[in-house]
């Protein structure tokens, strides 16, 4: 089975079958290494990978050997495990896959079911980090929080959540306060701080996770919503209780981010300097970056209305009255009209395209004609690299998003990673 195994292991990652039971059993079967973790767990809607990156970063100019967890990959698997920003080199993850494998063989015999790639890959880290004896691991959830993978952790130090607004509603409910409950349940009883950390949410979502904190004898700190100051390029300068900060990655959203990331930090006791160049020095590509400047090329993943919804007051604040070529690509499960109501406000051309070896994605053509419903007309090109070959005749500068998945199908030479 082992090179079946570390095919499917490393295929292309469907939306997982949610529950605990698989990654409990394969856990144990691998002695528990979870509980020897002490884990900062991250939910929200968007920006989790965001405030995971600063986090990670805080942490390890502070002095801590940092493990952190996240998803999904956007060019090589090995992103998903890093130790102090370093992914797991290759020569380790395959016999950490090996005996992943072996202990799944060993939960099958006993009539076990086989577990999910997401399950897999966080039973890993999590047998990996404890391994390297790692002082903490930021770990992000995948999807939801209530039976995500992830939260099979029985304690942890701090529950983050980012700001949460209505996405897969087919797996975590219809409504915002179904989908902040499910969320809220990473929230732990065991937790060493009994501190809840949240960016700033509506109140719909703010009276859930209040409940839930209180019902596990936990305080929440809700970041104040920051102000905007100057900005350099695409990235924020700003102040925030008593911190001069410079975020590293692109958008207006990120000092919302940022700002969470400060109150997790000094949640659990760090302060000053280690934070202003944690938050300086993060990377998390692919959310807002700017690939290039002679031609201008902007991308970022963002794939829901909220996420659009941040990339497009990002377009107001820092290329006002520009027109872009957009290319956009987007996965069948995901409602695309509002987005394309969005950035139809500054598109001079939209080219479609898909991402290569996925099955959850659109055609050009399908999405040609999804767009076209909703009254966008564009362009439907085979593949990335034909797209921005195309958009560069067009003399416009080009936005590529709607899908974090299109990031490896980008020119190596346009890559950060």
């Amino acid at each position: 089975m082992k090179s079946g195994f570390h095919a499917y292991a490393n295929s292309f990652q469907t939306v997982s079958r949610l529950g605990l039971e698989r990654i409990s059993e394969l856990l144990s079967e691998l002695g528990n290494p979870e509980n020897k973790l002490q884990c900062l767990h991250i939910a929200g809607t968007n920006g989790k990978g965001s405030v995971a990156a600063y986090l990670s970063s805080i942490l390890t100019e502070a002095g801590y050997r940092t493990g952190l967890y996240t998803s999904p990959n956007l060019v090589s698997v090995t992103e998903r495990i890093r130790i102090s920003g370093e992914p797991i080199p290759e020569r380790e993850l395959a016999p950490l896959l090996d005996r992943v494998g072996a202990a799944c063989d060993a939960v099958h015999r006993r009539g076990g079911e086989l577990p999910t790639q997401f399950e897999i890959w966080t039973a890993a880290a999590f047998l990996y980090f404890a391994e390297q004896k790692v002082d903490y691991v930021v770990l992000e959830t995948g999807l939801g929080g209530e039976f995500d993978a992830t939260n099979v952790i029985r304690s942890n130090v701090l529950s983050i959540l980012t700001r949460i607004d209505l996405d897969h509603t087919e797996y975590l409910g219809s409504t915002l306060s179904e989908i902040a409950r499910t969320k809220s349940k990473i929230i732990k009883r065991e937790s060493l701080t009994k501190t809840v950390v949240s960016a700033p949410q509506c109140d719909e979502v703010a009276e859930v996770i209040a409940k839930e904190a209180a019902e596990c004898g936990s305080r929440v700190i809700f970041a104040d919503p920051p102000k905007p100051d100057a900005y350099d390029g695409i990235c924020e300068r700003f102040s925030y209780g008593g911190l001069s900060l410079a975020p590293s990655l692109g958008g207006t959203h990120q000092i919302e981010n940022a700002a969470v990331a400060v109150e997790a930090a000094r949640a659990i006791g760090i302060e000053g300097g280690a934070i202003v160049s944690g938050i300086a020095s993060a990377k998390h590509p692919a959310r807002l970056e700017m690939l290039s400047g002679d031609p201008i090329i902007l991308y970022d993943g963002g794939h829901n209305p909220n996420g659009l919804t941040a990339l497009s007051a990002s377009l107001d604040r820092y290329f006002r009255d520009v027109r872009f070529t957009v290319i956009f690509a987007a996965m069948r499960d995901k409602e695309i009209a509002p987005s394309l109501a969005l950035l139809s406000k500054r598109a001079e051309h939209f080219l479609f395209t898909t991402v290569l070896d996925n099955p959850r994605a659109m055609t050009p053509s399908e999405l040609s004609s999804r767009a076209l419903e909703s009254g966008v007309c564009g362009t439907p090109v085979a593949t990335l690299a034909d797209a921005i070959e195309k958009a560069s005749s067009l003399g416009f500068p080009i936005l590529i998003c709607g899908s974090l998945y299109l990031y490896a199908d980008l020119p190596p030479k346009l890559r950060s990673i």
